[in-house]
């Protein structure tokens, strides 16, 4: 069951400062745990959701880049 109150920022950080030193531990391992898992969820989301390039812009890239190897060579 869980309580859903709204409470202020104040008072939220005397609660936790109330709380024993292994609770503290607790809360600071669950939060670091939601800020990784929302972190990776977060970049997985936008390299997933990020352009690709098509096989003829790759094309035009690999002949882009032998042009400039052979422009250097000469």
């Amino acid at each position: 069951m869980q309580a859903l109150e709204n409470i202020s920022f104040d008072e939220l950080i005397s609660l936790i400062r109330g709380l024993s030193d292994t609770q503290r531990a607790q809360l600071k391992a669950e939060i670091n745990r939601m800020e990784n898992e929302s972190t990776s969820d977060s970049l997985e989301e936008f390299l997933l959701s990020a352009p690709t390039f098509s096989e003829d812009q790759v094309k035009t890239i690999e002949e882009t880049r032998k042009a400039i190897d052979q422009w250097r060579k000469n």
